[in-house]
């Protein structure tokens, strides 16, 4: 029995003494390894999705809502900021991330990261998510019109599942994805040029897309500004949602070829929202259809939310996507036929009032 035990206990040492010697080794890798001063300019987009000087705008903007620590061996903002941002572009396992060269983090170091950093693009979500206002209205739908001549439009609203891990029995339904799994139910409300006005993440795989857009904040803001006196201005929407006022969803069985022309326009303009869609899951692979974010549904929220964050950040300062990782949303000739027919919607428009 005494040797068992002495046994155990030089194996617990043994243990012990390799995570402090592998701890010693990841501080030092980080602190010799700038990711900023290492690699190119270019390698860091494809790492990290942000250019090097964005990326300083970032950390600076977040260092306030960040944990600060007297220790001396603390992480500093920027590793925290680029191991999170890497999990959100790769979209890999945290133990991946943090044995990266350029991460040298253990597991439980990834995890605090992510978390404390996707916290922290919710504290400043307000300001980089907005909805216009209506004096930014016109220009809203200068943009719109020249895609496909449809007037009157200031956003593009679609839905999109994005994969969880199944959480506990309790709630589990409400979270069960029609598609199999567990998702939640994204409702994203967009612009012309793929900047996201709206989203909302609270919403488990079951929710239907009506049923959020019922229960969402903008459609009261809607119907305040109607009642106000606000008239043309409309949404676009597909036919899992409701027509109204200010919501305009697709002709089901058209009968004239002004309905043909105003279902054209519809679709083409609406299929910007899915393209935006597109590339906010082709920037941040951790949202993509394929990968699934292991974490319960409050938390999954937060991270979606802070890559729509970081999604409109690069949106406003028009960093490029490279075309090769778009999940492309519409046909690019139904795009051209689009802009080149000119299409006039004014009157069946009138006729929807």
């Amino acid at each position: 029995m005494p040797s068992i035990y002495i046994r155990l206990l030089i194996q617990t040492n043994r243990r012990n003494t390799q995570r402090n010697n592998m701890r010693i080794i990841r501080r030092n890798l980080r602190d010799n390894e700038n990711p900023f001063e290492m690699i190119t300019e270019e390698h860091f987009i494809q790492l990290y999705r942000f250019p090097k000087h964005l990326c300083r705008v970032l950390i600076d903007e977040i260092i306030p809502f960040l944990e600060s620590s007297s220790r001396i061996h603390a992480l500093p903002a920027h590793t925290k900021v680029l191991c999170a941002l890497r999990f959100f572009a790769q979209g890999s396992f945290q133990r991946a991330v943090g044995q990266d060269y350029l991460s040298s983090l253990s597991q439980t170091s990834v995890s605090r990261c992510i978390t404390e950093v996707a916290i922290a693009l919710n504290c400043i979500a307000n300001r980089h998510v907005k909805f216009p206002r209506a004096a930014q209205f016109l220009e809203i739908k200068r943009k719109f019109f020249d895609i496909a001549g449809f007037p009157g439009v200031i956003g593009l609203i679609d839905g999109t599942h994005i994969k969880i891990a199944a959480p506990r029995k309790e709630i589990e339904h409400v979270y069960y994805c029609r598609k199999g799994g567990h998702s939640k139910n994204v409702q994203i409300i967009c612009g012309a040029d793929h900047l996201i006005f709206s989203a909302n993440a609270r919403f488990g795989g079951t929710s239907h897309d009506s049923y959020i857009w019922r229960c969402s904040k903008t459609k009261t803001t809607l119907e305040r500004l109607y009642s106000s006196g606000e008239r043309n201005f409309y949404l676009l929407g597909d036919s899992g949602y409701p027509l109204q006022p200010w919501l305009m969803t697709p002709i089901l069985e058209s009968n004239s070829n002004g309905e043909e022309a105003f279902n054209k326009a519809h679709k083409i303009t609406r299929s910007i929202v899915e393209r935006c869609i597109g590339i906010l899951k082709s920037r941040f692979r951790c949202l993509a259809a394929g990968r699934v974010l292991y974490y319960a549904p409050g938390k999954a929220g937060v991270i979606i939310n802070a890559c729509i964050v970081l999604h409109n950040m690069l949106i406003k300062a028009r960093i490029p996507l490279n075309e090769d990782l778009i999940i492309e949303a519409e046909s690019q000739d139904e795009r051209e036929i689009a802009i080149r027919g000119n299409f006039n919607v004014r009157n069946v428009l009138a006729e929807a009032r």
